[in-house]
C-alpha cells in the first residue's frame, strides 16, 4: 500500500526565502511520499546554517528545534529521519542543485565586480565506496567576494578538464580574470574565456611539454644576459620576505611581453596569449638556518605584463584553498562526511557551498564562520535574518 493513499501533493511546500531552489525538481513518486519537498530543503538548508554537518545531526537538531521549524513550515508527519533526507538528495538531480547554487548567489550578490575566478578541484573523500572512487567538485570562486558561484562534479580527478567548459558555460565571464592551475592550462579553455570576454592566467606544467620547454628556455635566457630591472618588455617585483608556519620565504615575479623568440607554434596555438611568468619561491627554515631549493612556478596569460599585479592574482587565486575547500574540510567536515550514495555526496556539497556563501556574504554579525554557525543555532533572531525569514 502507498505510503500516501490519500494522494495528497507534497511537492511543495518551499518557504518563500528558499525561491531560488525552485529550480530543483522533486523526484519523488508521488503516491510513496509524506514530506513536503520543499520543508526538506529548508530543514537541510536550516541544519547546515545550524552546524549540523550530516543527515542524522540534522535530524536530531530539527527534533530538538521542533517549535521553531513549526512557525514556518507545517511537518505534517513530523521530522524526516536521516535516511529520508539521504534517500531524497540520492534522488535529486545534481543539476538542478547547481543551477540553484548560480541562482542562489545571484539573489544574495546580484552584482559581481570585475575580480579574479578561480577554479580549481577537491575531493570529497568521505564519498567513496568500496567499487567506486570519490567524487571530485570542480569549483569557481570568487577571490574578491569570498563565495562559490558554481561548480561541476567528476568521478575521477583525471576527468577535471571535462568538468570546465561545462563549469565556465554557466558563468558570466566578461571583464573578470580567470586563474586555473595547471589542470586548466589547454589551448580549448584558454579560447572559451577569451570568447566569454574575460582574461586568463594559466598555471603551465610538464603537462603541456614544449609549451613548458619554451617558456623555461626563455626564462633561463634573460636570467643569464638581461639586465631585468632596465629591460624593455620585462617587469620585475620582489615580494617582502613573509614568516609564516616556521619558514620565512620571499617570492620574486618576473614577466615579459616579449615572446617573440617563442615558438611561432605555440604562439599561435594559444589564443590571445600576450605574457609569460615566472614565481620563483626562496625558503628558508628558521629553526634550522637550512635553506630550501628554490622552486619556480610558471603561467600564461592574456594580460600585460606587469609583475606586482601578476604576484597579487596569484596569491588571490590560492584563496579558493585558504578560504573555500579548508573552511569546508575543517568547519563544514567535509571530508568526513560518510554521504556516499548515489547523486547524495554531489547535492550535499551543493548544500555546503550554499550555506557557506550565506555565512561569508553576512555582515550582520562580526566573527568566524564557527561563531556564525553558533549564534545561528541559538539565536532565532539571527538565524531567521540568514535565512531571510519573517512573520510579517
Amino acid at each position: 500500500m502507498p505510503r500516501n493513499p490519500n494522494k495528497i501533493d507534497y511537492t511543495g511546500g518551499l518557504p518563500a526565502c528558499l525561491s531560488s531552489f525552485q529550480v530543483i525538481e522533486d523526484p519523488r513518486t508521488p503516491g510513496n511520499t509524506q514530506h513536503h519537498f520543499g520543508e526538506v530543503l529548508f530543514v537541510c538548508v536550516t541544519g547546515v546554517l545550524c552546524g549540523m554537518n550530516g543527515f542524522a545531526e540534522i535530524q536530531d537538531f530539527c527534533e530538538l528545534q521542533l517549535d521553531w521549524f513549526k512557525k514556518w513550515i507545517s511537518l505534517p508527519n513530523g521530522v524526516p529521519t536521516a535516511q529520508t533526507l539521504s534517500n531524497i538528495f540520492q534522488l535529486i538531480d545534481p543539476d538542478h542543485f547547481q543551477r540553484c547554487l548560480i541562482d542562489h548567489i545571484g539573489a544574495l550578490h546580484p552584482e559581481l565586480q570585475a575580480q579574479i575566478i578561480a577554479v580549481d578541484g577537491k575531493k570529497l573523500r568521505g564519498s567513496h565506496e568500496l567499487l567506486k572512487g570519490a567524487v571530485h567538485a570542480v569549483s569557481a570562486w570568487a577571490a574578491d567576494s569570498g563565495v562559490t558561484l558554481a561548480q561541476e562534479f567528476v568521478d575521477e580527478k583525471s576527468n577535471e578538464i571535462t568538468a570546465l567548459p561545462k563549469l565556465l558555460e554557466m558563468l558570466d565571464l566578461e571583464g573578470h580574470i580567470v586563474t586555473i592551475d595547471a589542470m586548466g592550462a589547454q589551448t580549448e579553455v584558454a579560447q572559451q574565456i577569451t570568447d566569454q570576454g574575460a582574461d586568463y592566467l594559466l598555471a603551465l606544467k610538464g603537462n603541456q611539454g614544449n609549451t613548458h620547454k619554451e617558456v623555461i628556455d626563455h626564462f633561463d635566457f634573460a636570467l643569464r644576459q638581461l639586465d631585468l630591472k632596465n629591460a624593455t618588455g620585462w617587469s620585475y617585483f620582489i615580494q617582502e620576505p613573509e614568516k609564516s608556519h616556521g619558514r620565512l620565504t620571499t617570492r620574486t615575479v618576473l614577466c615579459t611581453n616579449n615572446l617573440e623568440t617563442l615558438d611561432p607554434e605555440i604562439r599561435k596555438r594559444w589564443p590571445d596569449l600576450t605574457s609569460i611568468v615566472v614565481v620563483e619561491s626562496d625558503t628558508e627554515e628558521l629553526t634550522t638556518g637550512k635553506r630550501r631549493k628554490k622552486e619556480r612556478r610558471y603561467y600564461l596569460s592574456s594580460l600585460k605584463a606587469e609583475a606586482a599585479r601578476f604576484h597579487d592574482i596569484i596569491r588571490r587565486h590560492w584563496s579558493i584553498e585558504n578560504q573555500c575547500h579548508w573552511v569546508l574540510d575543517v568547519v563544514f567536515r567535509e571530508d568526513a562526511n560518510r554521504t556516499r550514495k548515489a547523486n547524495a555526496p554531489k547535492n550535499f556539497g551543493s548544500l555546503l557551498r550554499i550555506a557557506l556563501n550565506i555565512l561569508k556574504l553576512d555582515t550582520s554579525l562580526k566573527g568566524s564562520l564557527p561563531k556564525k554557525r553558533r549564534h545561528a543555532a541559538h539565536d532565532f533572531e539571527y538565524r531567521e535574518r540568514l535565512l531571510q525569514i519573517s512573520r510579517a
